[in-house]
């Protein structure tokens, strides 16, 4: 399996895969020493028998479809049903599983591309899908996610890692959040949306403020401002010496605590935070998404931006 690597003048790299265009280590000088910031499999070649989605690329269309049932003007499209009824992340073939190629790579700049087929997960297509890493010197990891499609389809992947900026790689519940989001959005025994956006306000799900995760069980989507200079969540290692800043220009962003990692891994040893469309988008009223149209191609940004401690 290739990797791909990315350096950078503040002591950081990274090293990205061919499969799933995943990110598989995040390390970054931090006093004499470096710290990895991903949960990550020891070697590349472990990533083929994954099942957690471990720093990939997710889609074409992250997070949950109810039923798997698309609808695009007046047809129907049952999607692959790869979690009880439901859709998962783009079902059992999605972007995760598929080898990216190189399109351009420099030190710090990493181009990846790869073609869908038509019906791959039950999605309309073919699709042409691009990834874009660039980073900076700042430690900021700014990520471009394109796709273009001669047909109507729905795109609107993610990337997929497990966050975990302590040294010793122990739970994340002393790990700090804080979200600058109002509302979330309320899911049932499936987790699928009910369609109830309410306030944080007074919830458990508030963290307008930085505040330790404990035991918080969490695979929710809250709703963020869409705008890239806007920070949507800030994690916070338990020592105080790393921040990590997420921001996108997508108005979702799922947060999801690791509950149901296994081995080789612990229960809540990462934290995902996935910028998205909201789960279910396309069956629920009101909920923001937009089918990708023939001249009209795909773009979300991610920004991930890291900062430490004097």
């Amino acid at each position: 399996m290739k990797v791909f690597y990315l350096t950078n003048k503040a002591g950081d790299q990274l090293s990205i895969l061919e499969r799933g265009a995943a990110m598989q280590h995040w390390s970054t000088a931090l006093g004499n020493s470096n710290r990895e910031l991903l949960l990550c499999y020891p070697q590349p070649e472990d990533y083929g028998q994954d099942c957690f989605y471990l720093g990939a690329l997710v889609g074409p269309y992250a997070n949950r479809i109810s039923k798997g049932r698309l609808m695009i003007g007046q047809q129907l499209y049952q999607l692959e049903q790869n979690e009880g009824q439901n859709q998962l992340h783009g079902g059992s073939s999605g972007l995760h599983q598929m080898n990216w190629h190189v399109v351009e790579q420099q030190t710090s700049k990493l181009v990846l591309g790869c073609e869908m087929a038509d019906g791959q997960g039950g999605y309309p297509g073919p699709v042409s899908f691009r990834i874009t890493y660039q980073l900076s010197d700042q430690s900021i990891l700014d990520v471009l996610l394109e796709a273009s499609s001669d047909v109507i389809t729905l795109v609107g992947p993610t990337l997929h890692p497990y966050f975990n900026l302590s040294a010793d790689k122990a739970s994340i519940n002393q790990h700090q959040l804080c979200l600058n989001a109002a509302h979330y959005a309320v899911v049932d025994a499936q987790s699928i949306p009910t369609g109830q956006l309410p306030k944080v306000q007074g919830s458990s799900m508030d963290f307008s403020s930085a505040k330790p995760l404990d035991d918080l069980r969490l695979d929710h989507n809250f709703v963020v401002d869409g705008n890239l200079q806007q920070t949507a969540a800030e994690l916070i290692s338990p020592d105080g010496l790393l921040r990590l800043k997420v921001s996108s220009d997508y108005p979702g962003l799922q947060v999801y605590t690791g509950d149901h990692l296994g081995e080789p891994f612990q229960s809540r040893q990462g934290i995902c935070l996935e910028p998205q469309f909201f789960p279910d988008s396309p069956n629920q009223k009101g909920f923001p998404f937009h089918f990708t149209h023939p001249g009209q191609p795909f773009k979300a940004r991610i920004r991930y931006q890291l900062e430490k401690a004097g």
